[in-house]
């Protein structure tokens, strides 16, 4: 006789597995939940780039071998199938990103005993920005299909309140929930990013993939406008396919002195001891990790007013500033301001907003709804 495992099955399903905040906030709540009693299956297309810690922490992964994620629904729908026959007490298909969870919605179309749920970790906004007519026509295909697949879904989860609001009044979604990611481990509450200086250079970081939705070049184009009546230093922490273009911006505005690449830097502290000002300047987010975790750091951030959760993170200009979204006129003025006014951070603002950030919070909300999940 065959007896019910107890625990669950969850099955993440992350097209892309690389460095970056979606593929880190999994990887945060995997850990979490394998000590819960739940078996954890990762999916990807192509190479996991976590591969190997993550086996290391229970997990199985599956990379799938297409050429395009499209090309998946037909070998995730199979390998869902197999979960589901097998001994345990639930089967949870947990998706991230617009077009994967349409995906996941056409793969489980009419399986009946898988549960889906469905993490919005960007902004559906994004696909309203594109560039040429195959892009647009792109978007505007996975925004129509995510309109009417995503009511067939058990939860839509997104990580934060814009985007709740934005998907229940486009989507007209009922069951719907906001979890903040599991950004820091815990609130820093002492006040040592105190910036002891040896020179009055003003030290700016940029945290993030090289992406052009990242607005790297705006970042760039701000800091040239201010080149000659501000002494800073950029420090860009992050890789991706749009480094080149941002190596020959930088070549051909003179800014070479002022810009050094470290590249992926595990170390948080390192990223963000001793530095002066934390600049995110997105087109559209989720909800950003690295925002997060410079105000932790007692870091004062300035960001864009991108769709997603980018002024949750500031508690809406009460814990740093913002500028208009791809504007860096703007931009140069908010960090002319932060320099002559010298602004700080409140600091018993900054240690209770933080509290809603740690993975402690986050992991244990997902935990209670995948308790009560029926």
């Amino acid at each position: 006789m065959n007896v019910k495992n107890k625990k669950q099955r969850l099955i993440f399903f992350l097209p892309v597995f690389i460095q970056g905040g979606a593929s880190e906030s999994i990887i945060k709540l995997s850990k979490f939940l394998i000590n819960h009693n739940y078996s954890i299956l990762l999916i990807s297309i192509g190479k996991n780039v976590h591969k190997n810690y993550l086996k290391k922490i229970g997990c199985n992964i599956i990379e799938l071998n297409t050429n395009r994620a499209l090309f998946s629904i037909l070998a995730l729908r199979k390998i869902i199938k197999t979960e589901m026959v097998k001994n345990y007490s639930k089967t949870v298909l947990i998706s991230n990103i617009n077009y994967a969870n349409v995906i996941s919605l056409i793969s489980s179309f009419k399986l009946k005993g898988v549960k889906t749920i469905l993490t919005e970790r960007s902004s559906l906004s994004e696909l309203s920005i594109y560039e040429g007519f195959f892009d647009f026509f792109k978007k505007k295909t996975i925004f129509f299909l995510a309109k009417y697949f995503y009511k067939f879904s058990d939860l839509v989860i997104t990580n934060s309140n814009f985007e709740k609001r934005f998907i229940k009044k486009n989507f007209n979604i009922k069951n719907i929930q906001c979890i903040y990611p599991a950004s820091i481990l815990k609130v820093e509450k002492e006040k040592y990013n105190i910036n002891k200086k040896i020179n009055n250079i003003k030290k700016i970081i940029y945290v993030g993939r090289l992406s052009k939705e990242k607005g790297v070049i705006t970042i760039l184009r701000a800091l040239a406008i201010i080149k000659n009546k501000l002494d800073f230093k950029l420090e860009i922490y992050g890789d991706g396919k749009e480094k080149k273009s941002i190596l020959e911006f930088i070549r051909s505005n003179n800014l070479q002195n002022d810009i050094v690449f470290y590249g992926y830097i595990k170390n948080k502290k390192k990223i963000f001891s001793n530095k002066d000002l934390f600049i995110n300047a997105s087109w559209f987010e989720g909800l950003p990790n690295a925002l997060v975790q410079s105000i932790n750091n007692n870091i004062f951030p300035i960001c864009s007013k991108s769709p997603g959760g980018n002024l949750e993170v500031i508690k809406y200009g009460q814990l740093g500033l913002s500028f208009k979204t791809n504007n860096s006129y703007d931009l140069a003025k908010k960090i002319m301001l932060f320099f002559k006014k010298k602004i700080k951070l409140n600091q018993s603002k900054r240690v209770k907003h933080m509290e809603n950030f740690t993975q402690k919070k986050s992991n244990q909300r997902y935990l209670k709804i995948l308790k009560n999940l029926n």
